[in-house]
């Protein structure tokens, strides 16, 4: 019996390899934002969605002043749940053997080397078309009109916008109040974080003297700045870097979302993971590859609204398709506009 490549390139091998180089190469995982949640797994359950039910109690209010005349007035103690949507993707690649002749060397086997980066850039494109839902809009205040417009520090009427500055960050953690110690890390675009650069305001530390690892700096342009070993950090802050947070505009006006998020703000999981099938086709004398995942990006504290199932980009990052359901102070995410001053 004739070789094959799938007898070559051994799927169960190259799964976890690619998998193993994906969990290195997404920004959001390797600082600690995305953590797994085993309540998000799906994998024996099925369907298009994931309830997490929870107890809401009220634990806001003051001790009562016990009497001897009155008697308590239990607080209710109610039940609600986040939804999540499980998103379906996958990709699939041809290589003929007259182009890897003409190349001399394999495009197929140059797709696994890349795969990786492939999977986590686009992963972390469904995580931020999904801020951009939750949080709405960049041109005005959202004051009640998305899930976590209470999160976001946008410019008032008459506001002038300015670069990212301590002040945003200030303001960010303020809306979490006294639990605003808990933002960790921070989401840029490059434009804004090259203008932090040039106005040295970006510490490089050792990984080891943070939580984060070396990898923290991602998105589409990973590895593009920094040693290898180090971690950038603004106010802080771990930063991530990516070109796909949302934008507004252009030139000297564009407004750029920046987000400040606490370890585990954002929840993972899966209905199955990273599957790879590989094909010959004699007759057109191609080789050729399939992959698909199915997982789950959620900002804990929100439901999917609707019942759209596998959503897309544009769906994600519509903003009537997101409720929020946990209080303020329990989310961990907040969202800041702000301008750059390189462009």
């Amino acid at each position: 019996m004739a070789t094959l490549r799938s007898d070559v390139i051994i799927p169960e091998v190259f799964e976890s390899y690619v998998n193993e180089e994906t969990t290195k190469k997404d920004a959001f995982l390797a600082s600690g934002v995305v953590q797994p949640m085993a309540q998000l797994n799906a994998s024996e359950d099925g369907g298009d969605f994931v309830n997490v039910p929870f107890w809401n109690a009220n634990l806001n209010s003051t001790f009562k002043v016990l009497t001897d005349s009155t008697s308590l007035v239990p607080e209710k103690i109610t039940a609600d749940k986040q939804v999540a949507a499980v998103l379906h993707r996958g990709d699939a690649f041809e290589a003929r053997d007259l182009a890897a002749l003409a190349a001399g060397s394999d495009p197929l086997k140059a797709v696994g080397t890349k795969l990786a980066s492939y999977i986590a850039h686009e992963r972390q494109k469904d995580l931020l078309n999904t801020l951009a839902g939750v949080f709405g809009d960049l041109s005005a205040l959202n004051a009640g009109n998305t899930a976590f417009s209470d999160l976001a520090v946008d410019a008032l009427a008459g506001d002038t916008r300015t670069a990212l500055s301590p002040g945003h960050i200030a303001k960010a953690k303020a809306k979490l109040g006294d639990q605003g110690g808990k933002l960790t890390s921070i989401c840029v675009h490059s434009n804004v974080f090259y203008d932090l650069l040039e106005r040295k305001m970006v510490d490089f530390v050792l990984a080891t003297d943070t939580n984060a690892s070396a990898t923290a700096s991602g998105g589409s342009i990973a590895a593009a700045y920094g040693g290898e070993g180090t971690v950038p950090k603004y106010c802080g802050l771990n930063v991530i870097v990516s070109d796909d947070v949302t934008t507004k505009g252009s030139g000297a006006s564009t407004v750029y979302a920046t987000y400040l998020f606490a370890n585990g703000s954002v929840g993972s999981g899966q209905q199955a993971g990273l599957k790879t099938e590989f094909d010959r086709d004699i007759l057109a004398k191609s080789d050729a590859m399939s992959f698909d995942l199915h997982y789950i990006y959620h900002p804990i504290g929100s439901k999917w609204a609707v019942t759209t199932a596998n959503p897309t980009a544009s769906q994600l990052s519509t903003v009537t398709n997101w409720s929020k359901v946990y209080e303020t102070k329990n989310i961990g995410i907040v969202r800041v506009s702000n301008l750059s001053n390189m462009d």
